[in-house]
């Protein structure tokens, strides 16, 4: 932690607890916060590279399936996001995990079309979906995070922003062409969830350019999926035609998405990985954050 970071936490009374993530533009912090004796997630940016509409479609999309961004400040330099906590993440919890039950996974693949979904009907296009960026919240729900690469999506036009990570980067974006960019999130689940069936890349490769290559040249290795009626879902998300590829709503019309067919999945499933957290607050423990829903945060 930089010293910026440590002053700032010990200023607002937080006590530090772990690092939750880190990357290129900022750092995750896992804090408690006594006042309220409830755990909070503080993101770290660097002001110079904060993407407002970071702040902007957190409160556009307001939907359960999307983590609760609950203040914000800038302090020294540096932009502070003060967010709801989960216990785990989707990356971390495959990575623990050789492979996952059927049950799960279409269980945590319905939580990420509903996170999507509600981006995608607020016109916000995520632009970084991957497991790392879905949290498992403490009653097992799947909360979509990160906006720092979003964007607005505006009817009839085309992006032309070129960020996320490879392989879920869609050919379009690879290649620097104006795009629709609600599509570009569909390939990015279709890579999502392949990973999520099958603990591997759609593509081979050892390093970025040989990925890059295959991604581009080559289909993916759809034989990999067991569960052939998920597997053709996959097929249409990794379209290299970005027309071809269904909507967000379409996804949601496959039989296997249908409600009546997956009843059993609202029924509790134990997760022996994540551990509760500490007591939650209830909305009126917590109102002076969450009423208006987001605030820029005063210093004590």
């Amino acid at each position: 932690m930089n010293d910026r970071d440590q002053c700032y936490i010990e200023m607002k009374g937080f006590r530090f607890l772990d690092v939750l993530g880190c990357g290129a533009c900022g750092v995750v912090y896992k804090i408690y916060d006594p006042a309220y004796d409830r755990e909070f997630a503080l993101k770290s940016v660097l002001e110079s590279k904060f993407n407002k509409n970071e702040i902007q479609s957190m409160q556009d999309v307001d939907d359960n399936n999307v983590i609760r961004l609950y203040g914000y400040d800038y302090y020294q330099g540096s932009v502070y996001l003060l967010m709801e906590y989960c216990p785990c993440s989707l990356e971390k919890f495959l990575k623990y995990r050789n492979s996952i039950s059927n049950l799960l996974l279409i269980k945590y693949s319905m939580g990420i079309l509903k996170s999507i979904r509600a981006c995608h009907h607020a016109n916000v296009a995520h632009l970084d979906i991957k497991p790392a960026n879905f949290l498992i919240d403490q009653y097992d729900r799947i909360r979509v995070t990160d906006f720092g690469l979003s964007a607005k999506h505006l009817l009839n036009e085309l992006d032309i922003q070129y960020a996320g990570s490879v392989p879920f980067m869609a050919p379009e974006i690879l290649s620097k062409l104006p795009h629709d960019s609600l599509k570009a999130d569909i390939w990015a689940i279709g890579v999502t969830f392949f990973i999520m069936a099958t603990g591997k890349l759609p593509w081979i490769g050892n390093d970025r350019n040989t990925v890059c290559h295959n991604l581009m040249m080559m289909p993916p290795r759809i034989d990999l999926i067991e569960n052939k009626e998920y597997a053709e879902i996959v097929n249409k998300c990794l379209q290299k035609d970005p027309e071809m590829r269904p909507t967000i709503d379409e996804m949601f019309e496959y039989p296997i998405f249908h409600e009546e067919s997956i009843a059993i999945i609202k029924k509790p499933v134990h997760n022996t990985f994540i551990v509760n957290s500490r007591r939650t607050c209830s909305r009126s423990q917590i109102s002076f954050i969450c009423q208006p829903r987001l605030q820029k945060m005063k210093l004590h």
